[in-house]
């Protein structure tokens, strides 16, 4: 039987005292929680076209939420990898990146009556600036008078 052997969390610092071999060569982290802080820190924004303070800031804020414990990690909930659905938009974990970034600029969850409006129409550049929060039935209008401009031309 080996001897026990301190390490220290990656995420929070906390002392780890381990005795088998196994979790002497493996364990780097106390717990699932900071496990998952670190597998979001890591991965989440690595090809985001965001700049790098903008990612630094809602890292912080993300790893702030999860340390003050206002938001659950499940344990197959976050993926660490950005990736694209089948409708064109980017999803980190769960939730569309672009809501993602509007909830944290608000402060707050978007409502059920509100939706997250490209000003470019493309749907993957998620740029700060590009976004825009809107009330879902002024966003129908919008898109309806495009759609109305757009036919009018082809008419021509």
């Amino acid at each position: 039987m080996p001897a026990s052997v301190e390490k220290y969390c990656k995420v929070c610092s906390k002392k780890l005292i381990l005795n088998n071999k196994r979790d002497i060569e493996r364990k780097k982290f106390c717990s699932r929680k900071c496990l998952g802080i670190w597998m979001n820190n890591e991965g989440k924004f690595k090809h985001s076209k965001q700049s790098k303070e903008t990612i630094e800031k809602i890292r912080n804020t993300i790893r702030n939420q999860y340390i003050n414990g206002r938001k659950s990690i499940g344990w197959k909930k976050y993926k660490p990898t950005k990736r694209i659905s089948g409708r064109g938009y980017y999803f980190l974990g769960h939730k569309r990146e672009h809501q993602v970034l509007i909830e944290l600029k608000i402060g707050r969850k978007i409502k059920k009556d509100e939706v997250v409006h490209h000003k470019d129409l493309d749907k993957l550049n998620n740029n700060i600036d590009n976004l825009k929060l809107m009330k879902r039935t002024e966003h129908s209008k919008l898109h309806a008078e495009m759609r109305r401009k757009e036919l009018c031309l082809q008419l021509q």
